[in-house]
């Protein structure tokens, strides 16, 4: 089992680091590489805008199994059929599970994005 501390996260493989930057890119998102959050709810790579805007930055949680199992290309994939940019135009900061053959989307709460973040 992988330890899953904030000491260390485990690494985005960079294809997908590249697909997902590039996806977010494409929505007009500029974002750093993917940071690593550890929440109650597991571990999340998060691509955040590096340039603040009025409002507030946007930014994608995808839950590290994600990462692991779905290739890059793949990951994409389900970003678009899950409609996740429109949700993140709307909520600013939007995370994506697996919930057995399917997704979930939800928003970040505010308490998750407040808390100490592990870089």
């Amino acid at each position: 089992m992988m330890d899953l501390t904030p000491e260390s996260p485990p690494p985005v493989p960079a294809e997908t680091d590249e697909a997902v930057s590039a996806w977010m890119g494409a929505q007009g998102w500029r974002v750093a590489p993917a940071r690593w959050y550890l929440d109650p709810d597991g571990g999340f790579h998060i691509w955040q805008e590096d340039t603040p805007r009025v409002g507030g930055t946007h930014a994608l949680w995808v839950t590290d199994s994600m990462v692991r199992r779905l290739p890059a290309q793949q990951l994409v994939a389900v970003l678009n059929s899950e409609d996740v940019a429109d949700e993140i135009r709307i909520s600013r900061k939007i995370r994506i599970e697996e919930r057995g053959d399917e997704y979930r989307v939800s928003v970040v709460s505010r308490g998750s994005w407040e808390w100490k973040r592990a870089e």
